[in-house]
């Protein structure tokens, strides 16, 4: 075994710890997930402490570019912090990175996007662990991008260690105890890179007959499409198959 393999890199909150729990069950072999933390001055999901944490992007990417061999993209895992600026910015940390480092990058919010555009979702359910005020900003967020938002059904947690404790399970349940509004959307969107979600996609999908997409599976899924892997495989849910689409018509 050598540490010649192919990267990606990720730029987390430091009290995420849902992306490496699962980013790494759905990558395909030869390809590894390195984490670098970002810093803020609290654990409390707002927009003061969201914004302040984007001061430490520069000195994370720097040192994260120091693995050999470098990442091939790099990630800025933040679902709130790159949407919480106004709608617009959420392309401003990855444009920061690749300044630093030259290497090319996504937010979780371009991810977000760009992966509801590829399942053609226009109408969403919006779920989410966040207090009201970041969810105000999050739809606001989406309606910029011509998404609108159904509803917003949410745990309401302050504290990022509230929202690592729960379960993908209760992440299901909340998304089926509004199976309707769901069912009158083209697509779930369930937000945060510190939630899990990952392993509650395919059974939510098949349940609802709809598009559900989460920020740790679209944040992946931009690293790999970046990458030309065809994860469709071993990640979940529609927007994972759609990448055989992608494939077939490169070929």
């Amino acid at each position: 075994m050598d540490n010649n393999v192919r990267r990606i890199g990720v730029l987390a909150p430091p009290g995420n710890v849902a992306m490496e729990r699962e980013l790494p069950m759905y990558l395909p072999a030869g390809i590894v997930v390195n984490h670098n933390r970002l810093s803020r001055p609290s654990p409390d999901v707002t927009k003061e402490s969201l914004t302040l944490m984007m001061a430490s992007v520069d000195q994370a990417a720097r040192d994260l570019a120091m693995a050999w061999p470098q990442p091939e993209v790099m990630l800025f895992g933040c679902t709130s912090g790159s949407f919480v600026s106004g709608p617009g910015t959420e392309e401003e940390a990855a444009s920061k990175i690749t300044r630093i480092t030259g290497i090319p990058a996504y937010t979780t919010s371009q991810a977000v996007i760009m992966a509801l555009q590829t399942v053609r979702a226009r109408r969403v359910l919006l779920v989410t662990p966040y207090i009201d005020d970041v969810n105000a900003h999050e739809i606001a967020f989406l309606r910029h991008r011509d998404i609108a938002v159904e509803a917003c059904p949410s745990f309401g947690c302050l504290d990022t260690r509230d929202i690592a404790k729960i379960a993908s399970e209760a992440v299901r349940d909340l998304v089926l105890e509004h199976a309707e509004t769901a069912k009158r959307c083209d697509a779930v969107f369930i937000s945060c890179t510190n939630l899990l979600t990952m392993d509650q996609i395919d059974t939510l999908e098949e349940t609802l007959g709809r598009a559900v997409v989460t920020s740790n599976q679209c944040t992946l899924w931009a690293a790999l499409r970046h990458m030309r892997v065809d994860a469709s495989a071993c990640g979940p849910g529609r927007l994972f198959k759609s990448m055989r689409e992608d494939a077939s018509l490169a070929a």
